[in-house]
């Protein structure tokens, strides 16, 4: 176990955290979604960093990118190497999926 400094940009905002080392993709998805006092009911984040101006921004999804992403921090030692990009989405619950339930009727020789 040992900590890793992680920089955080949201927008204008930078936060810089401890994350361990260990850390799994939901912890890493929480300690930002409290950094910056985000509502999980109401927003969803992805976070993204550059490894270099030549690649696109590497999408962080999984417990296996956060391991990847830490191996790079540890090796880095630099705070400020390869900040972590916020992407806020709002959740717009008008869109959510309706769940409906239908009354089905058998008879002997089945359903109708």
């Amino acid at each position: 176990m040992g900590l890793i400094h992680v920089c955080l940009l949201n927008g204008s905002q930078v936060s810089l955290v401890l994350i361990d080392r260990s850390c799994g993709y939901l912890r890493f998805v929480d300690t930002v979604m409290k950094e910056f006092s985000f509502d999980p009911a109401k927003v969803a984040v992805t976070m993204k960093y550059v490894l270099n101006s030549d690649l696109p921004p590497i999408t962080i999804k999984s417990d296996e990118n956060v391991l990847s992403y830490m191996v790079l921090k540890d090796m880095s030692h630099d705070p400020a190497k390869y900040p972590i990009r916020i992407e806020v989405t709002t959740a717009d619950i008008e869109k959510q999926p309706i769940a409906l339930s239908i009354d089905v009727q058998s008879n002997e020789h089945g359903f109708h």
